[in-house]
């Protein structure tokens, strides 16, 4: 059995595990011999076979020692304080510095315990600094900023002898292979959501989509184009040698023993195939209401709707607004061994623990009618549609609503209001709706302000100027006292702050760092039922739901343009979609 990375005993791993009931004596015995046989450590059998996961268990750990967990996956680490630490004494310790906080530097260790390595890092620092666990995975993945950055990495692979190789795609050479792990790697560095590989006349762009916007990352030379395309063709199973037509695939790759999972879309282009690369993560279990961006009174619907044993809970707005990611993190709630779960995507975004999920395949004529009628026969007490699309799966899964089950699933109108009124135009009878639909979650995505340059300020003369003749300023102010959200005292919008992002480094001087849904529940009251049964248009129905207390998506987006989450021109942008 391989040694622990873990701060702690064997023996205390067992002993926490066992008072938590994640696991029992006889789980901890099978795995035992299961790490014996395989030289693996034991917590690594344990997380593969499903007891917990890794952040579940560092946390553990971050709470029985008293040093909180750092999981360096998901912090946007800036090689200039990575490269504060010698990158010999930061691999001797298996330590990296991630943050800057009033004067101390956060430091993650694989073992915060070891003295030793701590006194050698505050020494080399010459800073006090603030200890944090985190795992040998997540270490040697922010070890790599040690390198050089992409442009110098790539640049350097490419100044290789470089040759473009004729016959067979099978025949590439290592640079290709190379460079599209560098370009994977640096992605998952940037934390990019999406990778676009574009084809100029002269050049090969490559572009990261960062907190929902693109930015330019490197150039390449054309001629390496081609065997990028073929190789990013091979690792995904598409035909290599069709370039008319589009294709999808997916593809899993290892970074330092993490898989990472990637959907592939390839389209024909002027000068050539364009592919863009959806980074997925597997770490669905993390998912939760409240870092989803979820208010309390929105937290406190949802613990309300999820308990119902049947009806439907839909999430809608537009492409990239999250509906998908707060589907699961519903799914994660629901997630116990009660029930039995069944999911029908296109395609299957994230893995979930002991969830039945299956993916469209039009060409073999399963489809998401077919799949939920498939899907029907299965048992299932909860069953997540991907989309509904046309009226043969609305009408199913309003049915499946109706006879016991929990329906989830994301549809594309504008607003909560909208779902109603869309569902009717499938053909589903208005009294199906209204007995089925238990709540209806609307949601867009904002920039998150950077906390590292964060400021407050006060709208100016010309923006209060320019937001009165869009809005009515004195009736939203009203609307915020009514809400609690402000005190009484303010009189005029202009003595309300706002905050916004100054820019620096760590933002790449943008003022944002991540983002956060903002959202709007339609809770399906009597008198909601009663709108669908008359048919009611959207815009009645939303009158209705805000006079019986919905907050809107515009209100839930000022409110946290109020608190500093996002800035009020992210907010102002949904308004004027």
């Amino acid at each position: 059995m391989a040694s622990s990375s873990l701060p702690i005993s064997e023996e205390e791993i067992k002993k926490v595990l066992l008072a938590q009931k994640v696991i029992t004596e006889t789980d901890w015995e099978n795995a035992k011999k299961n790490a014996s046989r395989r030289r693996r450590a034991i917590e690594e059998v344990l997380i593969e076979r499903g007891f917990f996961n890794e952040l579940f268990l560092y946390e553990l750990l971050g709470d029985l020692i008293k040093v909180p967990y750092a999981n360096l996956r998901k912090i946007k680490l800036e090689s200039e304080i990575v490269n504060l630490l010698d990158e010999k004494i930061a691999r001797d310790n298996q330590a990296i510095p991630f943050a800057i906080e009033q004067d101390k530097i956060k430091v993650a260790f694989v073992d915060p315990l070891r003295k030793e390595s701590v006194d050698a890092v505050t020494q080399s620092l010459k800073k006090p600094i603030a200890p944090y666990l985190t795992s040998s995975k997540n270490f040697f993945f922010a070890a790599h900023l040690y390198e050089k950055n992409i442009t110098e990495e790539l640049h350097e692979i490419i100044n290789q002898k470089f040759k473009q190789v004729q016959g067979t795609p099978s025949q590439l050479d290592l640079p290709i292979i190379q460079i599209v792990d560098v370009i994977l790697e640096y992605a998952l560095f940037d934390q990019a959501s999406d990778i676009h590989i574009e084809a100029l006349p002269d050049a090969v762009v490559i572009r990261f989509r960062i907190d929902g916007e693109l930015h330019d990352k490197v150039e390449l030379p054309a001629e390496v184009h081609d065997a990028i395309v073929a190789r990013i063709k091979i690792l995904s199973n598409l035909k290599i040698d069709e370039h008319r037509v589009p294709q999808d695939g997916r593809f899993s790759f290892a970074l330092d023993g993490q898989e990472e999972s990637v959907r592939v879309s390839v389209i024909p282009a002027f000068y050539g195939e364009k592919i863009v690369m959806r980074l997925m993560t597997d770490d669905a279990q993390n998912f939760s209401l409240d870092n989803m961006g979820f208010s309390e009174k929105n937290i406190t619907i949802m613990n309300r709707q999820v308990t119902k044993p049947f009806g439907m809970i839909l999430v809608v707005g537009p492409t990239g607004s999250g509906k998908t990611t707060t589907l699961y993190s519903i799914l994660n709630i629901l997630n116990t061994e009660e029930v039995n779960i069944c999911t029908i995507e296109d395609p299957i975004e994230y893995g979930v623990h002991r969830v039945n999920q299956t993916q469209v395949n039009p060409a073999a004529g399963y489809d998401f009618a077919n799949g939920l009628r498939a899907l029907l026969r299965q048992d299932p007490d909860i069953i997540m549609i991907g989309e509904i699309r046309d009226n043969k799966t609305a009408q199913i899964a309003v049915r499946a609503g109706l006879t016991g089950h929990l329906v989830l699933s994301t549809l594309h109108t504008n607003n909560a209001a909208g779902v109603p009124p869309r569902l009717l135009d499938m053909e589903v009878e208005p009294f199906l709706v209204a007995s089925t639909l238990n709540v209806v979650i609307a949601q867009r995505l904002v920039r998150r302000i950077c906390l590292k340059c964060i400021e407050s300020y006060q709208l100016s003369t010309e923006e209060i100027q320019a937001l009165s003749k869009e809005f009515d300023l004195e009736k939203m102010l009203q609307r915020f006292k009514e809400l609690q959200w402000i005190e009484q005292k303010f009189t005029k919008f202009s003595e309300l702050s706002f905050y916004k992002g100054k820019g620096c480094k760590y933002c790449h001087q943008s003022g944002y760092s991540g983002r956060i849904s903002v959202m709007e529940i339609l809770e399906n009251t009597p008198d909601i039922q009663k709108a669908i049964i008359k048919n009611l248009s959207s815009n009645e129905i939303q009158e209705i739901a805000v006079k019986s207390g919905m907050i809107t998506i515009f209100e839930d987006g000022l409110q946290k343009a109020l608190l500093g989450t996002t800035s009020i021109a992210e907010v102002l942008s949904i308004k004027r979609e």
